[in-house]
C-alpha cells in the first residue's frame, strides 16, 4: 500500500508525522511525507518531499499535484485545509482519506481573536472543521475530547480512533552527535527544564517569578528553557523579567533544536515543567507531548493541578501538582528539589516504567492498522 501524508504547516521531519505515523505506516508499504518545509529524503522509507510555496494556501495545489503523481491508496490530511486536497484526490484517483486531528483547531484559531468575537470565531471555524471531518473516511485524534467536539452525535463511531501523541518506545535510548551549538549546555546539569512553545499561557512568566523566589534558597539553581517565542511582546517581557529578577545565572535559553537532539538536554535535567494557565481550555483538555517525553527520559513532572494532570501525574506518582500561582509553584519546586536521592530515583524509575509499559506509540499501532484495514 502506498500512503501520502500531506501538510502545509508542519515540517516533513515533524515528530508525529515522520517518527510516528510515517514510520508505522512503512510496515504497510511506501510512505511519502509531503510538506512545505523540512527535510528532503528520496532514499529511505518513509520518504520526504518538499513543495515550494509562499503561503499555506498557495501550497494546496502543489500538494495535490505531488500527491496525484504518486497515486497513493491512502492519504493522511494533517490540517483542515489539506482535507480539501484529500477530498479532491479521492474524487480523482479513488484513494481513502484520513483526517489526523492533532489539536483543538477551532479553539486555537479563536485565541488570536479579540475577546468579544472569540466565541463566534470558534463556532464558525468548528462548523467548517466538522463539515470537513464528516467527509473523511476515518478520523484519528490525539484525545477523545477532540472527537467529542467534532462528532457530538456519535463521537465513538467505528471510523474514529483516538491516537494520543505518545512518544516512541525508548525514544531517548540512543546516541547522537552533540552539535557545536549545544556543547556548553551539554556540559551542564539543570534542575528544571521546559520544552515547547513559549507563551504567556504556557507559564513562562510564572517560571521566571518562581525562579526569583527560589534563587536565594537554591543559589546554584539552573533552569533550561527550550523552545520558540510565538509573540515578540512575550519575548521582550521574558528578557526584561530576567534582568529585573537578576536571573542571568539561573535561566538558560536555547532556541528550538532538531527533535532527535532534545534527549541530550533532557538527560542533563532532573525535573520537567508544564505550568499552563488552566483558564485556557485547549491546554486544560490536552496532554502535551512534552510531558510524555519528560516521563520517557525519567523526569518527574511539576505541573498544574487539573483533573487531567491529576489522573496522569498525581495518581501514578510521577511528579507533583500545584496551583497556577508563582508562590505555590516555587513552594512545590522547592519540595521536589529537596527530595532525598532514593525518593527521587523512585520517582524517576516510575516515570520510565510507565512510559515503557503504557504511554508509548507502539501500543497504538494495532488499533491504527485495524482502522486502515477496515477502509479497504
Amino acid at each position: 500500500m502506498k500512503t501520502c501524508i500531506i501538510t502545509n504547516s508542519h515540517p516533513s521531519n515533524d515528530v508525529r508525522l515522520y517518527y510516528k505515523l510515517g514510520t508505522s505506516l512503512t510496515q504497510l508499504g511506501e510512505v511519502y511525507i509531503i510538506s512545505t518545509t523540512g527535510m528532503v529524503n528520496d532514499h529511505s522509507n518513509p520518504y520526504q518531499r518538499i513543495v515550494s510555496a509562499s503561503s499555506p494556501i498557495k501550497a494546496l495545489p502543489l500538494l495535490y499535484k505531488e500527491c496525484k503523481e504518486l497515486a497513493p491508496e491512502l492519504v493522511l490530511c494533517i490540517e483542515p485545509s489539506t482535507m480539501l486536497v484529500g477530498m479532491i484526490l479521492r474524487k480523482n484517483i479513488g484513494c481513502k482519506i484520513i483526517f489526523d486531528v492533532h489539536e483543538f483547531f477551532a479553539d486555537a484559531h479563536a485565541e488570536h481573536s479579540k475577546i468579544p468575537i472569540k466565541p463566534f470565531v470558534k463556532l464558525i471555524y468548528l462548523a467548517i472543521e466538522r463539515f470537513l471531518a464528516k467527509r473523511a473516511d476515518a478520523v484519528t485524534a490525539v484525545n477523545q475530547e477532540i472527537l467529542n467536539q467534532l462528532f457530538p452525535a456519535d463521537p465513538h463511531a467505528k471510523n474514529l480512533l483516538v491516537m494520543p501523541n505518545f512518544p516512541v518506545k525508548h525514544v531517548w535510548d540512543y546516541k547522537c552527535d552533540t552539535p557545536g551549538s549545544l556543547t556548553q549546555l551539554c556540559a551542564m546539569r539543570f534542575d528544571l527544564i521546559y520544552i515547547g512553545g513559549i507563551t504567556k499561557d504556557r507559564g513562562i512568566i510564572k517560571i521566571l517569578k518562581s525562579a526569583s523566589l527560589l534563587k536565594n534558597e537554591f543559589p546554584e539553581l539552573k533552569i533550561l528553557i527550550l523552545g520558540k517565542f510565538h509573540d515578540a511582546n512575550i519575548e521582550s517581557k521574558f528578557i526584561e523579567s530576567v534582568d529585573r529578577y537578576n536571573l542571568h545565572a539561573v535561566i538558560y535559553y536555547q532556541e528550538w533544536i532538531a527533535p532527535e537532539k532534545i534527549g541530550l538536554l533532557l538527560k542533563r535535567s532532573r525535573f520537567g515543567l508544564w505550568l499552563f494557565n488552566p483558564k485556557n481550555k485547549r491546554m486544560l483538555m490536552a496532554t502535551p507531548l512534552k510531558v510524555l517525553e519528560y516521563l520517557a527520559a525519567g523526569l518527574p513532572v511539576i505541573t498544574i493541578k487539573t483533573p487531567l494532570m491529576q489522573s496522569l501525574i498525581g495518581v501514578n506518582q510521577l511528579g507533583e501538582l500545584c496551583s497556577y500561582r508563582a508562590r505555590d509553584i516555587a513552594k512545590t519546586i522547592s519540595k521536589m528539589l529537596r527530595l532525598p536521592k532514593d525518593e527521587y530515583q523512585a520517582f524517576s524509575a516510575r516515570c520510565i516504567e510507565i512510559s515503557e509499559t503504557r504511554f508509548n506509540w507502539e501500543k497504538l499501532e494495532a488499533g491504527f492498522f485495524a482502522l486502515i484495514k477496515s477502509l479497504r
